[in-house]
């Protein structure tokens, strides 16, 4: 006799039922269902965390009180400098803490707006654009203080160059740079101008996107400059109101969550962008294909000139943007046109060229070193080390750890090419290139680290495992030995042949 429990699962359900066997027969012995509340929330067929609404509100209400704090540090410093009407600490704590919106009759009547006696935040942009102010005048003061209160309102998309986020990021560009041609169509260098004039003609002004330094910031610098703030206001608070209006706080560094590498366990994995990794990971691939040709009986392992033919596939211009590639590309280089295909497909069986991968296997490419190339040049590891300014007593692994660095932490594009131009020595079309250099933000599951120990035995052709196994040798041999270059390769060589040696009469047993 043999008691048997049957469960069905369901999105918000557990049924279930024991039944008792003797011999062929079942007997129900029970039987019942448990009903409890959905962990997800499902729209439309399509399921999503209950989670995100709560944490989708809350990043708006964290937005709206970081632009409510923008606000009062702006009216403060307005208020200090005589900008705007004076504002207490009082009153501002009170907006800040207990959502108490200042009332003082000046303070609304300097926010209101009048269109008979363009009294409006853009005819006051404009107006100190092309007007020189009266900083002796309280109505004049008040007039530049409200044009930077409209700014800090409205401040524009910040482009960050790291970010990858897609068609969104994509179409906000997109609109940003039809804005800027619509403006200089129309005649208008700043945007406080071409907004005038479309307010001028009862036209929309809402919706349209609008770039942080490209308009506001120029509008900014251009208006301090019409109005020589650094000599009516002081340095200082034309600093504050800049800071106020347009610094962003970078995003919390995200490092702590990077995995420890797989070998040195003390150590951050590697980014997948670094020069290094790309060259390991494409190594780690050439080294593990294999082929048989005609003159083959088995499959072997690629020789040193099959191996150089395909390493250029690597680092093609269309990899910069595609990043991977088919396999088939490595086939058609090594093997007449149609005549490869993969040893275990039945239908290529009798190909006279046969390798060990699929041909639609994805292989990744190089796209960061091959845009490296594109700018220095082949050899651009070399004309790094000539031309990077602070390249002196540095290993060429230093070079190329600080070029890639730039790469990764500059979010600012502009900071960027000055690097570029500075430290590199590049051109403006150079550098415009340099800038526009996109690296992956995903990881390795090795620190630089491990992969700088394995590389010279990828080089060498050895097969990943092999060149991990060997990987430490550095640290097994006497130091001596090993900083004696001919010592250290003979040593390798003959590791290298005695482990060949082995495998050879492993396969043969």
């Amino acid at each position: 006799m043999t008691k048997i429990l049957g469960i069905d699962t369901g999105t918000n359900s557990l049924g279930w039922a024991i039944v008792e066997k003797k011999a062929d027969e079942y007997h129900l012995l029970d039987k019942g269902v448990n009903i409890f509340q959905e962990g997800v929330k499902i729209e439309k067929g399509i399921e999503s965390s209950k989670a995100a609404d709560r944490t989708a509100h809350k990043a708006a209400r964290v937005r709206n009180y970081r632009i409510k704090l923008r606000k009062i540090r702006l009216l403060r410093i307005l208020s200090d400098a005589h900008l705007c009407p004076p504002l207490s600490k009082a009153e501002l704590s009170a907006w800040r803490l207990k959502k108490e919106y200042p009332k003082n009759e000046l303070f609304m009547q300097w926010q209101s707006t009048d269109d008979e006696s363009e009294k409006t935040p853009y005819a006051y942009r404009h107006k100190c654009l092309h007007d020189c102010l009266d900083f002796s005048s309280i109505t004049d003061r008040y007039i530049l203080g409200r044009a930077f209160y409209h700014m800090i309102q409205r401040r524009g998309f910040l482009s960050n160059r790291k970010d990858q986020s897609g068609d969104d990021t994509g179409m906000v560009k997109e609109s940003i740079s039809n804005l800027t041609q619509e403006m200089h169509d129309a005649g208008y260098e700043y945007l406080g101008d071409y907004f005038y004039s479309l307010y001028n003609k009862g036209e929309k002004i809402r919706n349209h996107y609008t770039a942080r330094n490209e308009h506001y910031l120029a509008e900014f610098k251009a208006i301090c400059e019409k109005q020589e703030l650094d000599k009516n206001l002081g340095h200082e608070v034309v600093h504050q109101i800049e800071k106020a209006i347009f610094y962003q706080r970078p995003l919390k560094s995200q490092k702590g969550q990077v995995g420890k590498c797989v070998f040195e366990k003390n150590k951050t994995r590697c980014p997948s962008s670094h020069p290094m990794y790309e060259e390991f990971r494409m190594l780690s691939f050439i080294n593990n294909i294999k082929i048989q040709t005609p003159n083959d009986d088995v499959l072997r392992p690629l020789s040193s000139e099959e191996r150089a033919l395909i390493m250029p596939l690597f680092f093609r211009k269309l990899i910069i943007k595609k990043k991977q590639f088919d396999f088939e590309d490595i086939a058609k280089k090594l093997a007449p046109k149609k005549q490869y295909g993969f040893y275990k497909k039945s239908s290529d069986a009798e190909m006279p060229y046969l390798f060990n991968y699929p041909m639609d296997t994805s292989v990744s490419g190089c796209p960061v070193t091959t845009a490296l190339k594109d700018i220095f040049g082949d050899n651009w590891i070399d004309s790094l080390c000539e031309t990077y300014t602070l390249a002196e007593g540095k290993s060429r692994l230093n070079v190329v750890n600080d070029i890639w660095h730039a790469l990764f932490f500059y979010t600012d594009e502009t900071k960027l090419a000055e690097f570029g131009k500075n430290r590199l020595q590049l051109d403006d079309e150079e550098a415009k290139k340099f800038c526009e250099i996109s690296l992956p933000s995903d990881y390795a599951s090795l620190s630089l680290k491990a992969i700088c120990k394995i590389l010279p035995y990828l080089r060498r052709g050895l097969i990943y495992s092999h060149a991990v196994f060997l990987g430490n040798l550095c640290e097994v041999m006497p130091q001596y030995e090993w900083n004696m270059e001919e010592m250290r390769n003979a040593a390798i060589d003959n590791i290298i042949g005695s482990s060949q040696i082995l495998v050879h009469i492993v396969l043969k047993l």
